[in-house]
């Protein structure tokens, strides 16, 4: 726009300057015979310089009767006047084969003398080399000009977000603190449009901390009241020997899992990844045990997974992770059940595959949904995979569901960071 405004104010400017050379030509001329006659010394130096880039014509309906000696190229056949009225002006930027683009102005007028009305018409020309000049400075200047000043902005502009967002930040630092401290409220004062996002935040904590609390009441409870019939079957079995030795794993499994969903439920519990566990043996017991549950159907496992693949955590985590996925895959799979881990990018990678009629693609994502199933025939709740999800979620992995190539059934893949 003030590149545009410039040129405008650049073309009144040139159209001025032509006009008082016009007037400057019109003073020079005389009438002599009829004809129009220019003094010898013009007013402007320019027109008598040839090649100077000023240039002027005088016709009559008779023809060009004057050129400035400034011409030095062929007069161009369109400035002779078809008619001349007289009192007109007008002012045109042209393109000239040789001159190239240059500025025109001409002007009609009907000279008096004693021979009578005489009708002229005045052309001047100037090229556009100072008007080009002066644009191109003009330009030169205001890109530097709009340059700095760009770069003053986005200075500013950097500066002004930085301390603008600066609230944010100690939000952010806040927020952290919350993870690695006892501390259940935001603290600290902070500008009047963050405290309605603060005060949501520690609404949302505040209920956090009451379901957490009557979360961990319920297990409580539950745990207070199945440790009595767990004792009271723990009796049962001591009378009978053979019976105690075949019960005592699955009841100290019991026990184990209620400890270990107690202590999940603490507030403020964590996850301890100090623990290595074999995961070879881990799959190894569960096999076994799930071999006594499920031996009529007589699965075929195959165990692939190395001896050295050690995972970091919890050991319950895995032993119930592991524990549904294979449960799964005995109660929908045929006959054969796949099970292999590897090491791949930084992250172990846990397969589950059985010989099954498999999931439907669009069940894939509802059944880890906790209480949705793809069998409906069969007992169950729908949360073991849940809680498979809750458990792979807690060591930031996650789970994929899909069909097994080798197989043909269900494949359930497990990615968890490797943690050195």
């Amino acid at each position: 726009m003030l590149d545009q405004a410039f040129q405008r104010s650049l073309s009144t400017a040139e159209k001025n300057r032509l006009n008082s050379q016009m007037y400057l030509l019109l003073g020079s001329i005389d009438i002599s015979a009829g004809q129009p006659k220019l003094s010898q010394e013009l007013n402007d130096p320019d027109f008598s310089r040839p090649g100077s880039g000023l240039y002027a014509w005088v016709h009559t309906p008779l023809g060009m009767q004057w050129q400035s000696p400034s011409v030095l190229f062929p007069t161009p056949s369109n400035l002779m006047p078809q008619s001349i009225e007289a009192g007109t002006q007008h002012f045109e930027e042209i393109r000239h084969s040789s001159q190239g683009r240059v500025f025109s102005l001409r002007f009609d007028v009907e000279w008096e003398s004693k021979d009578g009305n005489l009708p002229i018409r005045l052309t001047i020309w100037r090229d556009s080399a100072i008007w080009n000049a002066e644009l191109s400075t003009y330009r030169q200047q205001l890109g530097q000009w709009l340059g700095s000043l760009g770069i003053f902005i986005i200075f500013a502009q950097l500066l002004i977000m930085r301390w603008g967002l600066q609230p944010l930040k100690r939000l952010k630092d806040d927020i952290d603190k919350l993870r690695e401290s006892s501390e259940q409220q935001l603290p600290g004062n902070y500008p009047s449009e963050i405290i309605p996002v603060t005060h949501s935040l520690n609404q949302v904590l505040a209920n956090q901390s009451q379901q957490s609390e009557r979360y961990k009441n319920t297990l409580n409870d539950l745990a207070h009241s199945l440790k009595t019939p767990l004792a009271v079957i723990s009796g049962f079995a001591q009378q009978d020997p053979e019976f105690e030795k075949k019960l005592a794993d699955p009841l100290r499994r019991m026990d184990e899992i209620i400890s270990h969903q107690l202590s999940r439920a603490s507030l403020g519990a964590k996850i301890n990844i100090n623990h290595s566990i074999d995961l070879r043996q881990l799959c190894k017991r569960l096999i076994t045990a799930l071999g006594k549950v499920y031996g009529r159907d007589e699965k075929d496992f195959s165990l692939l997974i190395p001896a050295d693949c050690r995972i970091q955590g919890e050991e319950a985590d895995f032993m119930e992770l592991m524990g549904n996925l294979l449960d799964n895959a005995c109660k929908y799979g045929r006959r054969q059940v796949f099970v292999d881990a590897e090491e791949m990018d930084g992250q172990w990678v846990i397969r589950v595959e059985d010989d099954g009629p498999g999931v439907a693609g669009n069940q894939r994502q509802s059944i880890l949904t906790r209480g949705q199933r793809a069998d409906t025939a069969n007992k169950g709740q729908g949360i073991g995979l849940a809680v498979a999800i809750d458990i792979v979620s807690a060591y930031s992995g996650s789970v994929e569901v899909g069909r097994s190539p080798i197989l043909g059934g269900a494949s359930f893949i497990l990615t968890l960071p490797v943690q050195r």
